[in-house]
């Protein structure tokens, strides 16, 4: 199950209603709200630890030249029937990316921080507590993304599925958490595309949008253990 974020019947419903769902689910102006006040104050809340962060990377460059680089990096994602780029804090060294990224058809660089070798020293530090992603938050206020809803994903898996008919990806505004992230060490979730189909389902369905806004507030919670846990995303 789903760490009680919603009864096994609801699950099924919205389930049913996602795989149903044709077009863009339409997002409530409660849940649009949120997402420019919570990114907004997080901004203005983080912005010492995000100038951190970049002298961070800045200076371990000067120190390793295998770490000199960016302070950013960005990759294409699909969503909505659209491209858009999803920008991170870089964390890992630059001559990993030229040699992996030059040998793909399309930009992925999750694949490439999962091997600790490739990672900066502040990089590893960053993935621990997630703090690689804080720069998505820039593209929660401007609308690219919402806190919560389906990962984005890298442009080949999401062409695939598109190309067999699977458009999960597509009905609606990606998250930087989801319900898949709030189950995460869960042993008891449910799969991946329920997990999505559900939320899709949830967000299409007729409940208010109050009652939206709530399953969205409880996704963030534990969302939340999650990082403090460090049960990665």
């Amino acid at each position: 199950m789903t760490i009680g974020l919603m009864s096994r019947e609801q699950f099924d419903e919205s389930d049913r209603v996602g795989r149903e769902q044709k077009g863009l689910a339409p997002l409530p102006w409660q849940k649009r709200t949120l997402d420019l006040a919570l990114s907004l104050g997080l901004l203005l809340l983080l912005s010492p630890l995000l100038v951190l962060i970049a002298v961070g990377i800045l200076l371990e460059g000067l120190v390793r030249p295998t770490s000199k680089g960016p302070i950013f990096l960005s990759e294409p994602r699909g969503s909505e029937g659209r491209i858009f780029r999803i920008p991170k804090f870089r964390i890992i060294r630059m001559d990993v990316f030229r040699r992996i990224s030059g040998e793909q058809k399309y930009l992925h660089i999750k694949p490439m921080e999962r091997v600790p070798e490739n990672l900066t020293t502040v990089g590893r530090f960053l993935k621990k507590f997630y703090f690689d992603e804080l720069p998505q938050l820039f593209s929660i206020l401007k609308g690219d993304m919402s806190f919560v809803g389906p990962r984005p994903w890298p442009l080949e898996p999401y062409y695939d599925e598109l190309e067999r008919g699977i458009f999960r990806k597509k009905l609606i505004r990606p998250g930087l958490t989801g319900l898949v992230q709030a189950n995460k060490g869960n042993p008891d979730t449910l799969d991946e595309w329920t997990l999505d189909y559900a939320y899709i389902g949830f967000m299409a369905s007729s409940r208010s949008g109050w009652v939206k806004l709530g399953l969205d507030l409880k996704i963030l919670f534990w969302s939340l253990r999650t990082v403090l846990q460090a049960k990665g995303l």
